[in-house]
């Protein structure tokens, strides 16, 4: 046994002698170490999670409330359950957890697991939109005019490049911009296509997204962050009728790129060819 796995069986004793004693943020961590595992040498362990996770829930832990609920609504280590889902879900929710509230917007608006009810998923919305008030809303805007901006900039740039029709400065200039915008633009197309690929078991809901796989807290933050930002993109892409249009720049920089990369060389020799011998 290596040095590190001695330590990370002794912390996992540490904890579940915690756990034992009653502690409910013991309890919840050690059902989050059930959950996830730590690769071959402990693979997941859902039904031990689940264990734990209810111990936690029964002292009142909103958090682990959340996570039972979110077993039963993927049927991990229980038979899936969206009924019993929605109750726990509706602890966690009165308890202060956001991702419960969320998972209760979406399930009274679908009626998954408890009747379809209008006014209790508005209720929940609200209840977020009370917690956590809505002050990007002018700022989104103000984003997408510049974006807007900035998209005509790069086309008129590229269509610039391409034709040959700048020199020195102004070219220099140009080109610097319209790399950089579309080294961004690519990489933005990539992230917002390929996001549910990699990360697809996080749950998105109004905008907030839930990576609740993920155990490190500082890890699930940076990608909740990013699905974020890939819901956003994705509203502006496809509700504001924009997506086929950034679509077909990432391709045409693509294009341009590619034929900058790989035509040069040939050109330089085509010129001297061309250039008249001195001997």
């Amino acid at each position: 046994m290596t040095r590190a796995q001695a330590t990370e069986d002794s912390d996992l004793d540490r904890l579940t002698a915690s756990a034992e004693q009653g502690d409910a943020a013991a309890q919840l961590k050690l059902g989050m170490r059930y959950y996830i595992g730590t690769g071959r040498r402990q693979p997941p362990d859902y039904a031990e999670a689940l264990k734990w996770f209810r111990r936690a829930a029964d002292h009142g832990n909103a958090e682990a409330q959340d996570r039972v609920g979110l077993m039963y609504y993927n049927g991990k280590g229980v038979t899936q359950d969206y009924a019993e889902a929605g109750r726990w879900y509706l602890l966690a929710a009165q308890g202060g957890n956001d991702h419960a509230a969320y998972q209760l917007v979406d399930m009274y608006s679908r009626g998954v697991g408890m009747p379809r009810d209008r006014a209790e998923s508005r209720k929940w919305a609200n209840v977020l939109n009370a917690r956590h008030p809505d002050k990007m809303n002018g700022l989104a805007w103000k984003l997408f005019a510049i974006g807007l901006l900035g998209v005509v900039a790069f086309s008129i740039g590229l269509f610039a490049l391409q034709r040959n029709a700048l020199r020195g400065w102004q070219r220099l200039t140009v080109a610097v911009f319209v790399n950089l915008a579309g080294i961004a633009l690519v990489l933005n197309t990539l992230t917002t296509y390929g996001f549910e690929t990699v990360f697809s078991h996080c749950s998105h809901n109004f905008l907030a997204t839930a990576c609740t796989q993920i155990s490190d807290p500082h890890t699930r933050k940076i990608v909740n962050e990013i699905g974020d930002w890939v819901m956003v993109n994705l509203i502006f892409r496809f509700m504001a009728g924009i997506g086929l249009v950034l679509d077909v720049l990432a391709v045409w920089y693509l294009v341009y790129l590619c034929r900058r990369l790989f035509r040069r060389p040939s050109m330089q020799h085509r010129e001297s060819v061309a250039a008249p011998s001195t001997s």
